[in-house]
């Protein structure tokens, strides 16, 4: 008999089905970063605001990293954890751009980190992002359900809020944006104009920030 998760994960995938993601190249997990390109500063200016788009740190100070992620990603899990470490910087914040690119079970558990972040906000999605990235084995839409659950959060609300019809949109604006600015591969950071696709390390996003600012 299917358990209350993968019910509600069944009813979730009928109601948002896949977002087409349309890439050229295979999508991929980038383990070491490409050089950096520069952005146009529309299309910069236009990822940085995307609805989506859930803060971290200061988001209203003079260095924003944009961090495009899959769940299914192991070098986003570990950029993942550098987070902390990037909010406790005076002047910088992160912006979190789920890009689930690498299979319909990443679009799955996109759509309901995106249900628990309409249905508790930002700080209760903050734990479960890490929860999740922590978790064993496929992400997909019922093992999403089941982090939700073990933190506390309601699943039969996470998964009604996954399901309401602006989710879908909104992760496929946010697989246009990474489009857009060249990402065929996971983990990919956009910072002021310039966008790296790959895995960076902590101490070199604390060089990126020193060097903006120079």
């Amino acid at each position: 008999m299917p358990t209350r998760r993968a019910a509600l994960a069944g009813l979730l995938a009928a109601a948002a089905p896949p977002v087409a993601t349309s890439l050229s190249i295979a999508p991929a997990r980038a383990q070491e970063a490409t050089a950096p390109h520069r952005i146009p500063s529309e299309l910069a200016e236009h990822a940085r605001t995307r609805p989506a788009l859930v803060p971290v740190g200061d988001v209203g100070g003079d260095v924003i990293f944009v961090e495009f992620f899959d769940y299914n990603c192991p070098w986003c899990r570990a950029s993942a954890g550098h987070l902390d470490a990037l909010a406790a910087m005076p002047g910088v914040g992160v912006l979190l751009a789920s890009y689930p690119i690498l299979s319909d079970a990443s679009q799955e558990a996109a759509a309901i980190a995106l249900g628990v972040l309409a249905h508790a906000g930002p700080e209760a999605y903050r734990g479960f992002h890490a929860a999740l990235f922590s978790a064993r084995g496929l992400k997909d839409g019922a093992r999403a359900l089941a982090v939700a659950e073990a933190g506390g959060l309601d699943v039969d609300a996470v998964g009604r809020a996954a399901a309401l019809p602006g989710i879908a949109p909104a992760l496929a604006d946010m697989i246009g944006v990474g489009r857009r600015l060249g990402f065929d591969a996971t983990p990919a950071t956009l910072v002021g104009p310039w966008a790296w696709e790959g895995y960076i390390d902590l101490d070199t996003k604390r060089r990126i920030v020193a060097d903006l600012r120079a």
